[in-house]
């Protein structure tokens, strides 16, 4: 405990003096040899980056533990990682804690469960070999509070049981990276291949040295709702030089709840007073938000990347409006609805599965858009995959017809990336992305968990979330 205690004066001497400060953080059980490549690769990371490496010892007592019988009363930890130890609470600013005191077992199906208050308002990190991440609501005028856990360093020991054999699915060869600048921090994952090798944003890193990381595989957007984007997100992701999009080159930039479908809401169907308002504004014209939504997608559209479009509740609601509408009781988009309709007609046909018509949003979007030949369109459950990841699901719908969320789609047997909540996360095989659009919106009341938060898939086919805080993405 005083090596410990003497580690943390230390580091908070540095975060004093440095302007920047990044961490990288892992996680190590008792009586259990190290991962050698990834721990090399990590502190070629840490050299590399100026990083400091914290190692979260935790404990798996058990007396058939397969490396030796008596692990359990075996308290020690690999002596490679003896130096970057640390057992005690560390905040590394005012809003981000490490849980060094926590030893949680690597068997835990949600080892986050049961923390959520411990830190009060501050973000968490807690050592685990399962990687999980999630959003806690927080007032309004706050940022959510994140709670993570790590990945490990040390290989797979569990035991020959169900509960073991779970435990040794989810072991992932990570670490969490903190980039701490004054009281903002900055969180991203480090998810390891088997052979310890790993991307971090533009470089590749391995026990030998530092290679370029090549493009990224594909970008995953916040749900943009372009009606209400953050300018601040705009930004960060496609028009400053060192932007998202600038710097990892995505070679596919996947697109959630692109428009926002504010005009004809349906929704706002007994709402005299947002009704008034949105015409006052001029927010009630369909067609011209889909030209505003169209243009912004073309201008911010990369010559040599593909656009994917999900399908997606916001941008459904357009043909929810066709179908329902009186067009004679709205004269303000009666031609628009009369000519979409008609289109509609002219391509509705019977097939062996049923009637089927087409999406008017994908109909406007290949009249509009410029970049059209950059562009796919996915009907629902339709599937499109990059690097074994399936990209093609919003996430409003989950299994057999029932609301989805990350369990019910980490459950499912293959990786995912989705939307839809505004609140970004982790569970076992599914990626959650947050929100591209301002983070309190007239239908979030109470405390939020939504966040600024896309999903960069490497090339090597591992994923990290990206934040965008105060209009940055890393410190």
């Amino acid at each position: 405990m005083a090596v410990a205690v003497a580690r943390s004066e230390a580091i908070a001497k540095r975060l004093a003096r440095r302007r920047v400060n990044r961490f990288v953080i892992t996680a190590a059980q008792n009586a259990t040899p190290i991962h050698t490549p990834f721990f090399r690769a990590l502190l070629r990371y840490c050299r590399h980056r100026r990083a400091e490496l914290i190692v979260i010892p935790y404990r798996y007592r058990n007396p058939t533990s397969q490396w030796t019988e008596s692990a359990q009363e075996d308290d020690w930890w690999a002596p490679e990682l003896v130096p970057f130890l640390l057992d005690i609470r560390l905040a590394l600013n005012d809003n981000i804690v490490v849980l060094g005191d926590i030893k949680t077992q690597p068997t835990a199906v949600s080892p986050l469960t049961g923390f959520e208050t411990l830190t009060g308002g501050q973000s968490a990190i807690i050592g685990h070999p399962k990687l999980e991440l999630t959003t806690v609501p927080t007032p309004q005028h706050k940022l959510p509070k994140i709670m993570t856990t790590t990945g490990a360093v040390t290989v797979a020991n569990y035991t020959d049981s169900k509960a073991g054999k779970k435990g040794e699915h989810h072991h992932t060869f990570g670490a969490a990276v903190i980039e701490v600048a004054g009281d903002v921090f900055h969180l991203r994952q480090i998810n390891a291949q088997k052979n310890g090798e790993f991307i971090d944003l533009t470089e590749r890193f391995t026990s030998a040295g530092v290679k370029d990381a090549g493009r990224a595989a594909a970008l995953v957007m916040g749900d943009s709702h372009v009606e209400f984007i953050d300018p601040d997100v705009v930004r960060a992701t496609f028009t400053n030089q060192r932007s998202i999009v600038n710097v990892l080159r995505p070679e596919v930039v996947a697109w959630h709840d692109v428009h926002d479908f504010y005009a004809r809401n349906h929704h706002h169907r007994n709402e005299p007073f947002t009704n008034y308002a949105k015409r006052q504004a001029g927010m009630d014209n369909v067609g011209r938000w889909l030209d505003k939504t169209f243009a912004f997608i073309d201008r911010h559209t990369r010559a040599d990347s593909r656009n994917v479009f999900v399908s997606s509740n916001h941008p459904d609601a357009l043909a929810r409006w066709i179908k329902e509408t009186d067009p004679k009781t709205d004269p303000e988009n009666a031609l628009f609805w009369a000519e979409t309709f008609a289109a509609l007609l002219a391509d509705t046909r019977m097939t062996p599965h049923g009637a089927e018509h087409p999406d008017p949003f994908v109909y406007w979007a290949r009249q509009k858009l410029k970049t059209v030949g950059q562009a796919r369109f996915l009907a629902r459950d339709e599937s499109y995959q990059v690097k074994g990841v399936e990209l093609g699901y919003h996430g409003d719908q989950g299994a057999n017809g029932a609301r989805g969320n990350r369990r019910s789609f980490g459950r499912i047997g293959t990786k995912t990336i989705i939307g839809h909540s505004h609140a970004p996360g982790i569970r076992d095989g599914c990626y959650q992305v947050g929100t591209s659009s301002r983070l309190r919106l007239e239908y979030n009341r109470g405390p939020s968990s939504w966040l600024n938060t896309h999903c960069i898939l490497y090339a090597n086919g591992k994923r990290s979330l990206l934040n965008v805080i105060d209009g940055k993405w890393r410190a």
